[in-house]
């Protein structure tokens, strides 16, 4: 199980943290974005792997096995069409789920899994960065594609006024009118932006909040966000935007969170 976990583990940490934004949108069409892609995931693969053969817990041939089955199944799904035949949404979570599912089915049958009937610190430490890599990043990044279609789009307009108001020139009162030239625009998020990262440590203190019992600080979290954003409120299609935004990162937190508190 603890073989699994650090492969998941490493994954994520492969396909995220240490995935730039030009890499994840230039892989699957340019061969240097993706042989470097695929040469973070083989460090980080070989270090999980190294691990467990130097402490004798598998062969060398297992190993080796391993690697080259994640390593070149991650080759061929990242270069395939999959993001250019199918919308961003379903194409992100289709590939996440090859990969995580290539990487269970494999140590599945080369080794039995199952729950440890001792939970030892090892498992609680790999378990808990595993469920808090999915809750700050797989969730994150996958949440932007599905709100993509219900983003609000920026609209800034430039116009003309006429403003009127009274002055007086030697005791003698008069209206003046004015030309005034004046702009509106409309609120909307960038959705690589600031608010990225503020989902992630918004999802990330909630993930510990549920992992120590503390779910009742959660309101003040939803509050405080919710202020930040409170101007933005008067345009209905990014409240609408953001309630569901906030819905779906509340949710896979507090899932996360859950899943933690299992092992503690």
């Amino acid at each position: 199980m603890n073989l699994l976990l650090s492969l998941l583990i490493a994954h994520l940490i492969a396909d995220f943290p240490l995935q730039g934004k030009r890499i994840a949108e230039h892989k699957h069409r340019k061969l240097r974005p993706l042989l470097v892609h695929l040469g973070i995931h083989s460090l980080c693969t070989a270090a999980v792997l190294s691990y467990f053969y130097l402490t004798g817990q598998f062969e060398l041939a297992s190993a080796l096995y391993l690697f080259s089955a994640i390593i070149g199944s991650h080759a061929v799904i990242d270069r395939s069409q999959l993001k250019r035949i199918i919308k961003p949404a379903p194409a992100f979570w289709i590939d996440q789920l090859l990969h995580i599912g290539i990487i269970i089915g494999l140590i599945a049958v080369m080794f039995p899994i199952s729950w440890p009937s001792a939970i030892t610190l090892s498992f609680q430490v790999l378990w808990i960065i595993m469920w808090s890599l999915v809750a700050t990043e797989l969730v994150g990044r996958g949440i932007a594609p599905l709100l993509l279609p219900f983003a609000p789009r920026l609209i800034e307009s430039h116009f003309e006024r006429k403003v009127t108001r009274k002055e007086q020139l030697n005791g003698i009162s008069r209206s003046v009118t004015h030309e005034v030239e004046d702009s509106a625009r409309s609120y909307t998020t960038e959705i690589n932006g600031v608010g990225r990262y503020i989902g992630l440590v918004e999802r990330a203190i909630i993930v510990i909040l549920v992992a120590v019992n503390a779910v009742g600080a959660i309101g003040f979290i939803i509050a405080l966000k919710a202020l930040a954003r409170f101007k933005q409120f008067e345009d209905r299609r990014f409240a609408e935007y953001y309630i569901i935004g906030s819905l779906l990162s509340i949710l896979s937190a507090l899932l996360c969170g859950i899943a933690i508190r299992f092992v503690l």
